[in-house]
């Protein structure tokens, strides 16, 4: 599977996987600066997607899941449009499955933390 991951400090990050198989995006990976940003939480507010099978979407950690989304064939919901997020697990890694064949874009808000001095820009150790 095929994985790009667009992060911006401070604002959304984008996922998109495509073709079959089991991914799994850590918070983590969700860091647009590794040194300064925490990432804590994320949830799902917009989402395209298009599939020959179907594609889940789960949240957790390890080996306890919930499946928060099951799609198949084409689609797209943009939630922030109705002031909604899909914010289940919202602390747990963001797993897509895809079964057979498709893709999937998703733009995931965040909370973070930040060890930065916010006068001076500098890094608080």
């Amino acid at each position: 599977m095929a994985i790009e991951i667009i992060n911006t400090l401070r604002s959304a990050s984008v996922i998109r996987c495509v073709d079959a198989g089991l991914n799994t995006i850590e918070l983590t990976g969700l860091r647009k600066n590794t040194t300064t940003e925490n990432v804590t939480s994320a949830s799902i507010k917009k989402l395209v997607w298009s599939s020959n099978g179907y594609i889940t979407v789960a949240r957790g950690l390890n080996s306890v899941n919930t499946n928060i989304l099951q799609l198949s064939g084409s689609g797209e919901m943009n939630l922030d449009e109705l002031g909604y997020s899909i914010s289940t697990a919202s602390t747990g890694n963001v797993i897509v499955n895809i079964v057979t064949g498709g893709t999937i874009v998703m733009e995931l808000s965040k909370t973070a933390t930040y060890n930065v001095d916010p006068v001076t820009g500098v890094t608080i150790p």
